[in-house]
């Protein structure tokens, strides 16, 4: 795994090729054991009303270390949504797979993990065959990639503080891969269409 400090290199060595606008905000939480807040966000204008974040905290949760795309949603404030790849642990676990939703097409039932709320909500945003393909295809790069609404709302900053926000993120590591981040983008654009045009 990429040291921290070549973390923020990576990203800006990214954002400078892509011409994206970025923003590093660092900070020494205590130098002796080391512990550092670093956050990270960057603007690509040709996704409208995207930021791609990056964050390091001393927060003991599992998403104290996130990298994402991020697209703010209003009048979503009680949704909640999370998928992820479906896993071993997963089909063995016959309540929670009662309790899981499911699109009810088998070929993407199979792959993903959905928890949420809203079932209605849930499967206008995911019924189309396009959205699914981009899912599994999104999830498959990696066990700690996510999908979420209201799962993570970043607020370290003024400007992102009591949002909802639809998130495509990866957990306990910082999303590196100028492919992945792309992907992201996209799906992330794709869904949040969805949620304008259900609005």
């Amino acid at each position: 795994m990429e040291s921290d400090k070549s973390s923020v290199d990576i990203l800006k060595d990214i954002a400078k090729r892509a011409d994206w606008e970025i923003n590093i905000k660092e900070r020494v939480l205590n130098a002796r054991y080391g512990n550092t807040s670093r956050n990270v966000i960057i603007r690509n204008y040709q996704i409208k009303n995207s930021y791609f974040i990056s964050a390091q905290s001393t927060d003991f949760d599992k998403y104290r270390t996130y990298s994402g795309v991020f697209f703010p949603v209003s009048g979503y404030d009680n949704y909640k949504l999370l998928i992820r790849k479906r896993d071993q642990l997963d089909k063995f676990n016959f309540r929670k797979n009662k309790l899981r939703f499911k699109i009810g097409n088998s070929s993407f039932d199979s792959k993903v993990y959905i928890e949420t709320n809203n079932d209605i909500e849930t499967h206008k945003l995911l019924s189309s065959s396009k959205v699914q393909i981009q899912i599994i295809d999104f999830l498959s790069f990696t066990d700690r990639l996510q999908i979420g609404v209201n799962e993570l709302n970043p607020d370290f900053k003024k400007k992102l503080e009591g949002k909802s926000f639809l998130s495509i993120f990866m957990y306990m590591e910082w999303m590196l891969d100028k492919e992945l981040i792309d992907k992201a983008f996209k799906i992330g654009e794709l869904l949040n269409s969805k949620f304008n045009q259900n609005k």
